[in-house]
Formats: C-alpha cells, sequence, structure tokens
C-alpha cells in the first residue's frame, strides 16, 4: 500500500539526517579547531613560562641589580663627592661602569632561543614562506642600529659593537671590586 504521502516522509527524515550530519560534522570542525587553537595558546603560554622563569627574570634581575648597585654608587658620588673619599681615577671607572651598563639591552646578552628560530624555520618552510627575516624584528633591529648610531654621533669613537654577555660579566665583576674596595662588599 503505496500512498503519495509515503515519498515525502522518506525525504523529510533523509533531509534532517543530512542536516543533523551537516551540523554534527561543522560541530568537530569547530571543536577541532578550538582544540588546535588551545594547544598552540597553552604551548606559548609553557613556553613562555619557562623562558621567562630560566633565562628572562634572573638576566633581568642580575642585570637590574647591577644596574641599581652603581647608580647608586653614582648618586652618592655626585650628591656627596667626598662621602666615598675617591679619588678622580676610581670616580672615572664608577661613572665607566654605570654608562657601560646602561647601555647593556636584553637582546645583547640573552642566549639565542634555538627552539624557537627551530619552529619558525619549520613554519616558514611548511608555508612556503621564504627564510628572510620577520618584518617585527627587522623593524626593532632598524630601530636599535639607529639608536647606536644616535650614540655614536656623540662618541669620539665610531664603533657599533654591541656588548657582550663576556662584557656584561667583566662590568659585574668590575662592578663587585669597585664595591669591596670602599668598603660596600655586595
Amino acid at each position: 500500500m503505496d500512498s503519495p504521502w509515503d515519498d515525502s516522509i522518506d525525504d523529510d527524515v533523509h533531509r534532517r539526517e543530512v542536516e543533523w550530519d551537516n551540523i554534527a560534522s561543522n560541530f568537530t570542525n569547530a571543536g577541532y579547531r578550538e582544540g588546535i587553537t588551545a594547544g598552540k595558546e597553552g604551548a606559548l603560554q609553557e613556553g613562555f613560562d619557562s623562558g621567562f622563569e630560566t633565562t628572562g627574570a634572573p638576566l633581568g634581575r642580575e642585570v637590574g641589580r647591577a644596574r641599581g648597585i652603581a647608580s647608586a654608587i653614582l648618586s652618592l658620588l655626585n650628591d656627596t663627592p667626598h662621602a666615598l673619599g675617591l679619588d678622580e681615577s676610581a670616580a672615572n671607572d664608577i661613572r665607566d661602569i654605570a654608562s657601560q651598563l646602561s647601555n647593556i639591552r636584553f637582546s645583547d646578552i640573552a642566549p639565542p632561543d634555538l627552539e624557537a628560530e627551530e619552529h619558525e624555520r619549520e613554519h616558514r618552510l611548511a608555508n612556503g614562506e621564504s627564510m628572510d627575516v620577520n618584518e617585527e624584528i627587522q623593524a626593532k633591529n632598524d630601530v636599535e642600529g639607529l639608536e647606536d648610531m644616535l650614540a655614536g654621533m656623540g662618541s669620539s669613537t665610531n664603533s657599533t659593537k654591541r656588548p657582550t654577555m663576556d662584557d656584561f660579566r667583566s662590568l659585574v665583576s668590575r662592578l663587585n671590586s669597585f664595591t669591596t674596595s670602599i668598603g660596600l662588599g655586595l
């Protein structure tokens, strides 16, 4: 007993199944995309936390401590020049240390993040992008280069060599020797 209504019921059921499959597929795809995004964000946050904990914060604290000590001694020297009993040579030495410390950038002394560089290289190659320098990094480097040129304009030397971690360690050693020589022993 075939009825003209039977076909419409089958079509209606089929249409609903197709709609249900489309909705389920859309939600599955959206969930997959959100999962990938959350995974990337989680990995990014974990990488940031690790880098901050092992490199950024300790190095920043060390640079800040050295700059703070040198600045405090300079301030005392400027406020009461004879309070520390320094001769002009010692006063010039602490001025030089403080000046060189103030010129150090984090990017000068931080170790390169080889894992991040490798990840960027893989990402660029996978996306068919060239291995040209990242535009954001290039802009930062350009600004730093201009800062270096401006700093060099007031200097008698035309050296554009940026300080290294060895230079920083040498300055900290000089600062420690200086503080010990004036009885601070920090």
